[in-house]
């Protein structure tokens, strides 16, 4: 490819992601490029695979979100206006969420554009912060320490980042090297600085199971499996059973994670729904008393 090589190919197109072009790298080096081939098929797959459960995994609430939105415009903005008339006819003495909301409903109806503003202003200043690397380390962080969210968020992380390490270390890469991959896909700045902060600590002749068990961030089974696996030389196996485990207990979070998802977004919908109800029944029930 111009003189490049198939990875220097690879690499300059930018299609690639950095872990394949360096597995292509090594078997050019070394021979072997059909194995180094089907390894990084079997990453990308995986890779995807992943990515779908996700993706499907967060469609769910997503969906819910906007439906409770869209139902609390409309109810707002369409629904209850309609009680106002009779409200106001009737000298009705409104509840003040009533109100709030009449209020608040006419507002949007009569002018939207600031609350649209607003809500893309919203949207763009969460994009910069999160794209700012101070604020995203810190957001991680805390996120890191969320129950069951945060647990799942870590297993995420480390199931990248093991996945790419083993496929490396399965085609002859150096394990530096592919510790500073590992670090670079995991997706999560705590679990990449902890790995950087580890292939150092490697560097200097610390064991890599003591070196991950110093940053204190990653779990203690997967320290030991990495210890079993340089006392018996059988490291690169051990990693790729340890992803492969990693990715299995992501699947089975993932949706315990939605089960629990599911009905709390029920129930905050159903609030919702009731609350805009309530406020149109208790004056209502005013309005009837006084016909009385």
């Amino acid at each position: 490819v111009g003189g490049k090589g198939l990875s220097g190919g690879m690499r300059s197109s930018g299609l690639f992601p950095v872990v394949v072009s360096e597995m292509v790298k090594v078997a050019e080096e070394g021979g072997r490029l059909d194995r180094a081939l089907a390894n990084a098929a079997t990453y990308l797959e995986r890779a995807a695979d992943l990515r779908k459960k996700v993706m499907n995994a967060m469609l769910y609430p997503i969906v819910l979100t906007v439906i409770a939105f869209s139902t609390l415009i409309v109810m707002i903005t369409f629904v209850l206006p309609r009680f106002a008339g009779i409200f106001k006819t009737m000298k009705t003495e409104v509840p003040a969420i009533t109100q709030f909301l009449l209020n608040f409903g006419e507002a949007i109806k009569t002018n939207p554009i600031p609350y649209v503003v607003g809500l893309l202003g919203a949207f763009v200043g969460v994009k910069l912060a999160w794209s700012t690397p101070k604020i995203h380390r810190a957001i991680s962080a805390f996120l890191l320490k969320v129950p069951v969210l945060g647990e799942l968020l870590r297993r995420l992380a480390l199931s990248r980042a093991f996945q790419s390490i083993s496929t490396l270390l399965a085609t002859n890469v150096s394990l530096m090297n592919a510790m500073e991959h590992g670090a670079k896909v995991a997706g999560n700045p705590v679990i990449h600085d902890a790995l950087l902060r580890a292939r150092s600590s490697v560097e200097h002749g610390v064991s890599l199971s003591d070196a991950l068990r110093e940053t204190k961030v990653f779990p203690v089974s997967l320290v030991q499996m990495v210890m079993v696996g340089e006392r018996t030389g059988r490291l690169g196996a051990l990693m790729t059973s340890t992803a492969n485990h990693m990715e299995e207990d992501v699947d089975g979070r993932l949706k315990a994670l939605v089960s629990i998802v599911e009905p709390v977004m029920i129930v905050v919908m159903g609030g919702i729904v009731g609350l805009i109800t309530m406020s149109i029944i208790i004056p209502m029930y005013s309005v009837v008393e006084n016909m009385k």
